[in-house]
């Protein structure tokens, strides 16, 4: 498969979808619960998703879709999976804040990611990826940060959407950390801090408990930078595919960036 041609047209997708995103901001939204309060989809996730899949499946008709808001066509069996995020970044979204991202992962069985797209359409910031092909914001190539002392880090996190209910909320990792870096940032997009990793912005990130559509495409854009992802333990194991648990780094800091959240959560 030329990957290359994938991407392009991964990236043309989600500009698509950011344009429709951009239809609906800062306007009067029908929003509608999830699984609680803090979970919530608006008509632009809804319209964002269905002309991604809708194109998607057009353009390849083999591949299997899979959507945050319920979208899926294609069989179980397909070589190549799409995982696909039409809006993350929901609730900065609704109140009007210009952090937010449309993103596209292609990953193949394994879960392994071959392809990313995240478009943040607020500021015309696309960043894109392929196996073996590096990875560019806007077409410019961008690589990792060289931070190598933990204390000298500044890094992003995020919390599942039962924070409230669940004490395996990411508290104890979030203290811990904010204790041993320059600082913590909760930006309120998995894969916007993701790329943040991949360009320098920041020097790592970690999530726990996210969703496949999450991290997939942002996996392959730090990969592609020259980062490294990997679970908790260090792996890079089906937890990090799935984000229940993920770690991205430059690299360098990255065996600092487990022993802090290993110990954290002793």
């Amino acid at each position: 498969m030329d990957l290359q041609a994938v991407r392009a047209t991964a990236v043309q997708i989600a500009r698509e979808a950011g344009d429709v995103l951009m239809e609906y901001f800062d306007k009067p939204h029908e929003i509608h619960e999830k699984e609680n309060i803090f979970d919530i989809v608006t008509e632009a996730d809804q319209a964002s998703e269905r002309a991604i899949v809708e194109t998607l499946h057009r353009s390849f008709p083999d591949h299997r879709v899979i959507g945050e808001e319920g979208s899926s066509v294609g069989g179980p069996d397909a070589e190549y999976f799409w995982y696909i995020d039409p809006l993350d970044g929901t609730v900065n979204y609704t109140h009007g804040i210009p952090i937010f991202s449309v993103s596209v992962g292609l990953a193949d069985r394994q879960m392994r990611p071959l392809v990313g797209v995240v478009y943040n359409p607020a500021v015309n910031r696309l960043f894109s990826a392929a196996r073996g092909f590096g990875a560019t914001l806007n077409d410019n190539p961008i690589l990792v940060s060289r931070g190598a002392v933990l204390n000298q880090c500044l890094l992003g996190t995020g919390f599942p959407y039962d924070t409230s209910t669940n004490p395996d909320n990411n508290l104890r990792e979030f203290s811990a950390l904010t204790m041993r870096s320059r600082g913590v940032r909760r930006l309120g997009s998995a894969a916007i801090d993701l790329c943040y990793v991949a360009m320098g912005r920041f020097d790592g990130t970690w999530q726990k408990r996210v969703k496949p559509w999450d991290v997939i495409g942002g996996i392959c854009i730090v990969q592609e930078a020259g980062g490294m992802v990997t679970d908790y333990s260090g792996a890079q194991s089906r937890l990090m595919y799935m984000g229940l648990e993920m770690v991205a780094s430059n690299g360098r800091v990255h065996n600092q960036l487990l022993s802090a959240l290993q110990e954290a959560v002793k």
